[in-house]
C-alpha cells in the first residue's frame, strides 16, 4: 500500500497547499490609486490612475466621484474613453473631479487618471475619497481609514503613499494590488485542478508498480 499512500498523500498536499494560497489572496474589488512616477511632498504636476472595480452582479456603476484631501490644489480629471469628465472645484482648493455617462458592469472595473498641481508638504500619504454610483441610485464611499493591527474595513479610503514616507504608512493595503492577486489565484487554481486531475492517473500507476512487485 506504500505506493498507493504516497501519491494519494502528495495529490493531498497540493490541493490543500493550493487552497490556502486562494484563501489567502488580498481582496481584489477596492478603489485604490496608483501613480507611475515617485511622489514627493510638494510635488507638481502629479499624474496618478484609480482604478474602480464593478462590485455588484445586479448593478452597474454610472458615476465616479474623487475628492483630494486638504491641501491638494490644482485637481482635474483627464476624459476617460466613454466617460464624461466633470470639473468640481468651488473653493478653488482640494475640491472633487468625476465621470458619468458610461457604465462598468459585471466584474469589469475601469481606470480614472486625475492630475492634481501641487501636493502638500508635510505629509506621508495622500488619503483620498471615492464615491461609485450605481444605476439603481445607491452611491457607496470609498472613505474609511485602514487602521494598524485591525482588519480592514469594508470600504477602505484610496491611499497614495508618498516617497520618503515611514515603511508602516507607505505600505500597500490590501487590495491595492489586484494584479499580483489575480496572477496569485489563477496559479493556485491551476495547482489545484492539476492536482486534483493528477490524483487517478497517480492512484493507476501506484497499482501497476504494486502489480509489478509481487
Amino acid at each position: 500500500m506504500t505506493f498507493l499512500r504516497r501519491p494519494a498523500r502528495t495529490a493531498a498536499t497540493l490541493l490543500t497547499a493550493g487552497l490556502l494560497m486562494v484563501t489567502a489572496a488580498p481582496a481584489l474589488a477596492h478603489v485604490h490609486v496608483h501613480s507611475e512616477d515617485e511622489v514627493k511632498p510638494g510635488a507638481k504636476d502629479v499624474r496618478m490612475t484609480f482604478h474602480v472595480p464593478n462590485e455588484r452582479d445586479d448593478a452597474r456603476t454610472v458615476g465616479v466621484w474623487i475628492e483630494a484631501p486638504k491641501g491638494v490644489r490644482g485637481m482635474r480629471a483627464e476624459q476617460a474613453k466613454g466617460w464624461t469628465a466633470r470639473q468640481q472645484a468651488p473653493d478653488g482648493g482640494s475640491g472633487t473631479v468625476g465621470w458619468s455617462g458610461g457604465a462598468i458592469s459585471g466584474e469589469d472595473g475601469a481606470d480614472f487618471v486625475v492630475h492634481i498641481g501641487h501636493v502638500p508638504t508635510g505629509v506621508d500619504a495622500l488619503t483620498f475619497v471615492a464615491k461609485q454610483r450605481y444605476d439603481d441610485g445607491k452611491v457607496v464611499s470609498w472613505d474609511q481609514p485602514a487602521e494598524e493591527g485591525k482588519p480592514e474595513p469594508e470600504h477602505p479610503a484610496p491611499v497614495l503613499g508618498l516617497t520618503g514616507a515611514s515603511h508602516a504608512e507607505s505600505a500597500p493595503h490590501a487590495g491595492q494590488n489586484p494584479g499580483l492577486a489575480r496572477t496569485a489565484a489563477v496559479v493556485c487554481g491551476a495547482v489545484v485542478l492539476l492536482a486534483a486531475a493528477a490524483l487517478p492517473a497517480l492512484r493507476s500507476t501506484a497499482r501497476r508498480r504494486k502489480a509489478v512487485s509481487r
